[in-house]
């Protein structure tokens, strides 16, 4: 073969050839220098197996710095005004009154109407009484002193009285109690602590200096007079408590 070869060698086999060998080494020279510059130029086979495991996360960066403040927003539209409200009625006054005796004040009294209804003030009761009422008993003081001698009679007269706040519908029996006696059925007290049984005045007496004997109770419906059976020396004093019962019906 090669014989016939060399017998046809012209001027342009050797050319063609030439050329042939070029483009043969060109081609490789290429091929040695290709360079990749996309992941679609590898086969998706082959990329996958030259990914690797993902790593840990790193650590948070540190904080940025605050952002300027934004604008203000717009204001916003103003409401619709509402409707008027309706005029209110006219309010009532209070207006009072007398109001006599009866079913409303047993006493009388003031009546009074407004809006919300009529209401009343009453009187109270006085508490007024005539006389003492029965089984009811008044407590007092009394006071004993010895004046300087009466020139003319040569002695001194002393005196003491006794005034109850509400008379009694009928005159006690007087009791006197010298300072240091015992308590009685009509006069079941003492001087700290003055009681009388029904219908009876009791005198106590507390302490006294100068006072001779005991001393005469003149009792009234409204009170006693109250003076030594003898005498008393000047300056002499007596003092004590009383109590009154009015008698029971």
């Amino acid at each position: 073969m090669f014989s016939r070869i060399r017998r046809r060698l012209t001027y342009a086999n050797v050319a063609m050839t030439l050329a042939l060998v070029f483009a043969m080494s060109g081609g490789a020279y290429a091929a040695g220098r290709y360079v990749i510059t996309s992941t679609k130029q590898i086969s998706p086979k082959v990329l996958k197996s030259l990914q690797g495991k993902a790593g840990k996360a790193g650590a948070n960066g540190v904080a940025g710095a605050t952002g300027p403040q934004g604008p203000a927003g717009a204001n916003g539209k103003d409401g619709v005004n509402g409707a008027n409200g309706t005029s209110g009625s006219n309010g009532v006054s209070v207006t009072g009154s007398v109001e006599p005796k009866g079913a409303n004040c047993k006493e009388g009294g003031s009546k009074f109407v407004a809006a919300s209804g009529t209401t009343y003030a009453c009187n109270g009761a006085t508490g007024f009484t005539e006389t003492l009422p029965a089984g009811k008993t008044e407590v007092g003081a009394w006071f004993i002193s010895g004046p300087p001698k009466y020139a003319p009679f040569e002695t001194t007269i002393a005196r003491s009285s006794i005034s109850f706040v509400i008379p009694l519908a009928s005159e006690p029996t007087a009791h006197f109690l010298k300072e240091g006696e015992g308590e009685t059925e009509e006069c079941p007290g003492k001087a700290i602590n003055p009681q009388a049984a029904p219908g009876n005045l009791c005198v106590y007496e507390e302490g006294g200096v100068g006072v001779e004997g005991e001393l005469t109770v003149n009792a009234h419906t409204y009170g006693a007079i109250m003076a030594p059976v003898t005498a008393v020396q000047p300056g002499g004093v007596a003092s004590g408590s009383w109590a009154v019962t009015a008698e029971e019906e």
